[in-house]
């Protein structure tokens, strides 16, 4: 019977050490065994651009939130994909989309962009075109 060899999470401190290297204008820093993110974003050439913070601790699941502009209403609907505290879905955490052993810079940062860029669609259509599952709570 093969036995497999146990990944290993990535520590904070490599996690900021990557979100610098490849976000050298952005601010990141740990206290209390937490990792903040902050930077601004444009997911696309002609998009405006967006303030955003990602806070992450080893005990949990990333957690990315718009901080400006505040995200819109389309008519009276909120952007789809948000948890309460206008948090970002950008994964389903149960399926392993995402886990600890993978870089904050190689999948959240870049899946927040394509959130932003797929809000501003919906802003626009009222569709959309992200796919993904809303998440019921």
């Amino acid at each position: 019977m093969a036995v497999w060899p146990r990944q290993k999470w990535i520590s904070l401190t490599l996690q900021q050490v990557a979100l610098r290297r490849f976000f050298p204008e952005s601010s990141v820093w740990i206290r209390r065994s937490e990792l903040t993110w902050m930077a601004t974003l444009v997911p696309y050439p002609l998009s405006q651009t967006y303030g955003v913070r990602l806070r992450y601790k080893l005990t949990g699941n990333p957690e990315v939130e718009v901080l400006a502009p505040c995200l819109k209403k389309r008519g009276s609907d909120k952007p789809p994909h948000l948890y309460p505290g206008e948090r970002l879905c950008l994964y389903l955490p149960r399926i392993g989309e995402w886990n600890k052993t993978m870089f904050l810079s190689e999948t959240i940062v870049p899946w927040t962009s394509e959130w932003l860029f797929n809000y501003e669609v919906w802003l626009a259509t009222g569709e959309w075109c992200g796919g993904g599952v809303h998440p019921r709570l």
